[in-house]
């Protein structure tokens, strides 16, 4: 099977798979509410979940790029089927607590698909590629918080179901259409230590896992409070919540579907990275202002739009770097990065949420941008060894 139809075929698997956690991922913090947690609680629930995935993340980056990609993506996307509906049928915070923290050791499908695109991709497409990876992702959520939200009100149950039907129907089309991708020459002569690995990592792909784990921190602090904000603050229903998130969604495709790899070729990711994370703090920035409709609109551009261009920029620009045999290592490396982050930021933000002011992590979240968006803006890290 041709590079071609392979993205494709794994592209609609992960878009199937995506529809599936935007329906339910978003929603996580409302079923946590709903059993009596405030937003610290909130931060552990979602943190315990990461803080697993980043423990088995490089594992089974390391294990698909021996012994295959599928032999670990398709069960990761099973196990996590599963765990929707379980959290649907939770009834306590013990039990949710407990199915989302098992259920970590399933988001390792978002460092094996990365690697699968990397895969078959070559270094001239590899933007173009994850771009529409990141489309995929941007574009399932365009339709799973709405989806969700509107099933939420029915019922916490006909969400999860509804979202675990998805997710196991994107793993029944990854079992039929999904290919193994073809293994780079010499590849079972690399087994080396991933400390060794680490020694050998070239500084492009130091600052790109760096500047990873800075996107994923401000993303996951702004879904950990967002529902806890528009519900407390702006005096959102959780169909006010989707439809925002929704529209989150629709930028965020916009850029990455049609606009990010035209950029890259362009101005570069020299470019691309400081812009990107000026424009997510920007928007954060306006979010926290919630000074009426017109600046709760210009906070979705600014937030989804700069997500849409780091997110496809930071894999490819890690991917150009690393050999062939070491891209499910170094995305696994990659990913526990994110992980870290997803474990840090939630955690932080429920405490900050809970004990300061609702508007306290938008801010922090935002001046991290801003931030990094000045010193990614010097020359020395514009054009990095």
């Amino acid at each position: 099977m041709s590079g071609r139809p392979r993205l494709r075929h794994i592209v609609i698997a992960e878009f199937l798979f995506l529809i599936g956690f935007a329906m339910m991922i978003p929603l996580l913090p409302l079923y946590a509410r709903g059993l009596g947690a405030g937003g610290t609680l909130v931060g552990i629930v979602l943190a315990a979940n990461q803080a697993v995935d980043f423990l088995f993340a490089p594992v089974a980056g390391r294990i698909s790029d021996v012994h295959g990609r599928r032999l670990v993506l398709l069960p990761a996307m099973a196990l996590t089927a599963v765990a929707y509906l379980a959290v649907g049928l939770a009834g306590t915070m013990a039990a949710l607590l407990a199915i989302w923290t098992i259920a970590g050791l399933g988001s390792s499908h978002v460092l094996l698909s990365q690697a699968y695109v990397a895969d078959i991709t070559s270094e001239e497409h590899r933007t173009r590629g994850m771009g529409l990876w990141g489309a995929s992702f941007a574009l399932a959520f365009v339709i799973g918080p709405p989806a969700g939200a509107l099933l939420f009100e029915r019922g916490g149950l006909v969400s999860a179901t509804v979202a675990a039907a998805v997710a196991a129907l994107a793993c029944v089309y990854g079992i039929i259409f999904v290919r193994e991708p073809d293994r780079p020459s010499g590849y079972r002569a690399q087994r080396i230590s991933a400390l060794k690995h680490a020694r050998a990592l070239r500084r492009t792909v130091l600052i790109a896992i760096a500047l990873n784990f800075a996107v994923i921190f401000i993303w996951s602090q702004f879904t950990t409070i967002l529902p806890l904000f528009s519900a407390d603050v702006l005096g959102w229903g959780v169909r006010e919540y989707g439809l925002y998130l929704g529209a989150v969604g629709v930028v965020s495709a916009l850029m990455q579907g049609a606009l990010v790899g035209w950029l890259a070729k362009r101005v570069g990711h020299a470019v691309l990275v400081p812009a990107g994370f000026g424009l997510l703090g920007g928007g954060l920035a306006l979010l926290a202002a919630q000074d009426g409709p017109v600046m709760l609109a210009l906070s979705v551009f600014g937030i989804a739009s700069g997500f849409g261009l780091l997110i496809p920029t930071l894999p490819a620009l890690l991917s150009l770097n690393v050999r062939a045999e070491r891209k499910g290592l170094a995305l696994g490396v990659f990913q526990s990065a994110s992980t870290l982050a997803r474990v840090v930021a939630p955690l932080l933000a429920g405490i900050v949420y809970d004990e300061l002011f609702a508007t306290a992590p938008f801010i922090f979240s935002a001046t991290i941008g801003l931030l990094v968006m000045v010193i990614t803006s010097l020359p020395r890290l514009r054009n990095p060894g």
